[in-house]
């Protein structure tokens, strides 16, 4: 008789980890593109990134991730899809710095510098959408959208 109570305790005590992501008032985290940096050539020939990002936890309790997949897109055009599991633990009400390196998309690549020649701007808008995978708790994954407009010539080689 006590085992089965023992068994629904100790389940209910591993799910209170997943619970602040489960809870009513839990707010999606935030992912901004800070900026985006060209690397060199290696020998391969990819058009490879480096990609700084700000991740903001708007919640009471810290966001431990275990993976990001991330796609970006310049000016339109599907230009990066990378990944990473070396993500630090976002403390709860704050934010922190990931830089990712990715290579590009060549035929995404060659669209947007297309469609950058013809805007003709300071700036280049960009769509990140963004899948978080999330540590000890029942939800395998959040989903972000954002969109903005990153400086060019922020960096120069």
């Amino acid at each position: 008789m006590n085992v089965p109570i023992l068994l629904v305790t100790l389940l209910v005590a591993l799910s209170l980890q997943g619970c602040a992501t489960l809870s009513p008032d839990f707010e999606t985290p935030e992912v901004q593109v800070t900026a985006l940096e060209p690397l060199p050539n290696n020998h391969s020939g990819d058009l490879r990134f480096r990609i700084h990002l700000r991740v903001f936890n708007p919640n009471d309790t810290d966001l431990a991730l275990s993976g990001l997949y991330y796609t970006l897109k310049l000016a339109g055009h599907k230009v990066i899809t990378g990944t990473s599991n070396t993500l630090p633990v976002i403390p709860a009400y704050g934010q922190e710095a990931i830089v990712v390196d990715a290579s590009a998309n060549l035929m995404g690549s060659f669209m947007a510098a297309a469609e950058l020649l013809q805007l003709q701007g300071n700036t280049v808008p960009y769509e990140l959408e963004a899948k978080l995978g999330l540590q000890r708790t029942l939800l395998p994954a959040i989903r972000v959208t954002k969109r903005g407009e990153i400086p060019l010539g922020q960096y120069s080689r």
